[in-house]
Parts: C-alpha cells; sequence; structure tokens
C-alpha cells in the first residue's frame, strides 16, 4: 500500500501593518567624551527612523531678513532644502512649516488649521511654549562663539542700502520677514505653526517622536525657539539637526575671530556634545550634502 505523498509548506509570518513602511536610514553623528583625557570624539550610530513617525520642523526660512549676508545664504540653501523636504514628505514624514511671527498670511491654509485642531497632549510640557537658552549638558562647556552683536557680517555700505531697500518696499528693516521663503512648498498635507504648544500636540497626535530640524539660524532659532533643538531634546523626542541645512548669525569680527562657515561648524560641534545628534540632507534627499560656495 502506497503511503501518501507528504508535501512541506513553508508557511511564512504574517507581515505586520508596518513591517513594509518607508524608513529613513540615518548615521546619527554626535561628540562623547572621553574618560582618559576629557577630549570629544567623534561617533556615529545607524538608526531606521519609521518616515510616518517622523517629524520635519522647518524654522524660520523667513522671506526676508535683516541681514543681506544671511539672505544671500538661505537663498543659496533654498533649492536643496526643498528638495529634502519633497524626498521626506514623499516618504511619509509630516512637515511642519515654522516662520516664526508670519501665521497671517496662512490662517486659512489648511496645514494651518491642522496645526491648530490638534488636541491637548497628555505630556505637554509645562514649558513647551517659551524660549529655551540653555539645557544642563552645555553647563559642561564653553559656549563657541560671540554672539552679543547679533551676528550681522554684512558689509556696512550694503547693509545700509539694502535696508534702505527693504524700507522702500515698506517693510520693517529690523524684522522684514512676512512669510516663509517662496522657495519652499508647503502642502495641504504639511502643518503650520510657530508655537511650541501646537507642535508638541500635533507630534503627539500623530504618535511622533522622531524629528529631524532644519532652518536658521542654528545658533539662535534653531537652538532656543520653543519647537526648536533645545526644547525637543530636553523633553524627549529623538530629534536631529541637519547640520548642513542650517547657517548661523556670526561675524567673524566678533570672537573667535573665525571664518562664518567655522563658526557655524563651532556651533555644529556644541550642539553634537551638549544637545542632539547631526545628519546631513543626503541621507534623506540622496546626493550630496550641501555646501555654501563661500565654505572652503
Amino acid at each position: 500500500m502506497r503511503r501518501p505523498l507528504l508535501v512541506a509548506i513553508a508557511v511564512m509570518p504574517a507581515l505586520s501593518a508596518h513591517a513594509a513602511d518607508p524608513t529613513f536610514d540615518l548615521t546619527l553623528r554626535s561628540r562623547a567624551q572621553r574618560e582618559k583625557d576629557g577630549q570629544y570624539e567623534l561617533t556615529t550610530q545607524s538608526q531606521p527612523w519609521p518616515a510616518r513617525q517622523t517629524g520635519v520642523i522647518v524654522c524660520d526660512m523667513w522671506d526676508a531678513h535683516h541681514c543681506l549676508n544671511a539672505v544671500r545664504r538661505e537663498e543659496e540653501m533654498v533649492p536643496r532644502m526643498e528638495e529634502f523636504l519633497t524626498k521626506a514628505r514623499a516618504k511619509g514624514a509630516l512637515i511642519i512649516h515654522a516662520p516664526s511671527g508670519c501665521m497671517e498670511p496662512y490662517k486659512d491654509h489648511p496645514a494651518r488649521k491642522r496645526a491648530q485642531a490638534a488636541p491637548t497632549a497628555k505630556d505637554l510640557p509645562k514649558d513647551i511654549g517659551e524660549w529655551c537658552k540653555k539645557i544642563p549638558a552645555e553647563e559642561k562647556g564653553v559656549y563657541p562663539i560671540d554672539q552679543s552683536d547679533g551676528g550681522e557680517d554684512d558689509d556696512p555700505a550694503e547693509h545700509a542700502a539694502w535696508h534702505a531697500k527693504l524700507q522702500a518696499m515698506g517693510r520693517n528693516p529690523k524684522a522684514p520677514w512676512k512669510a516663509e521663503h517662496p522657495g519652499l512648498t508647503i502642502k495641504d498635507d504639511d502643518a503650520i505653526s510657530d508655537s511650541g504648544v501646537e507642535i508638541w500636540n500635533l507630534l503627539a497626535q500623530r504618535g511622533i517622536n522622531n524629528v529631524m530640524l532644519l532652518g536658521v539660524h542654528a545658533n539662535m532659532c534653531v537652538l532656543g525657539r520653543p519647537f526648536g533643538l533645545r526644547q525637543m531634546a530636553k523633553n524627549g523626542k529623538n530629534v536631529v539637526l541637519v547640520r548642513d541645512l542650517t547657517d548661523t548669525m556670526y561675524n567673524p569680527k566678533m570672537p573667535p575671530h573665525v571664518s562664518h562657515f567655522e563658526g557655524t561648524r563651532r556651533i555644529v560641534e556644541h550642539v553634537e556634545k551638549y544637545v542632539c545628534p547631526t545628519i546631513t540632507s543626503d541621507q534623506v534627499a540622496g546626493g550630496k550634502e550641501f555646501r555654501f560656495k563661500g565654505d572652503q
């Protein structure tokens, strides 16, 4: 009598609903202090971030600025930033546009209403609506640049001509911004807010714990805003600075008397030591990381 033929069938485990979701395969860079001599050394860590659990905050990429050189650098950076945001959005990240002080033009925009409609988070930090000038970890180091003059690095004649032009345009030369830079696309599915409370609520509503922050200026608004690096880091978000898509307000005539771009690098190092890791734009957008033409 013949025995029945037994056919082995490999049963694959069912994939979870999120297993095939897009991820950002990131290399997070930090600076760790060595025990033997107290010096800092670069360290990297690979982390896959689920795209739908990631938020991208665009800080103060305004349509104008009181510093002409800051405007020039922003104009140079905008095309690469637009590419970064397009790729991040396409994968499923939430893009949050945060042009501080410029909410009025967007009052009826679906992206603005989305931020306003987010329910109050259960874990809303008590001070998330405030600027943060320093976190405890920064007490261990010395702030690397002197920005007490406001950081403007314009030629005086060009600066005066620029302010005259702003005034002729009907703008306040000291605070001429009215909206986000037009070179950055705002989609209806994005969010618009300059409120730390609204942005925190929005992240909580979406279950977003991973945050990429880019924009200007790293030594001021990017670090200190209510939605900035310090607030995100100290309140438990997994936050990174996109270090090639930022700039500083630093005047080389001030200590430590280095180039503007070296000043930016020193701020990035400060962030990596005491605040949060950094990444580069190519990790999301492909191609090469951005570099200003004047940065040698």
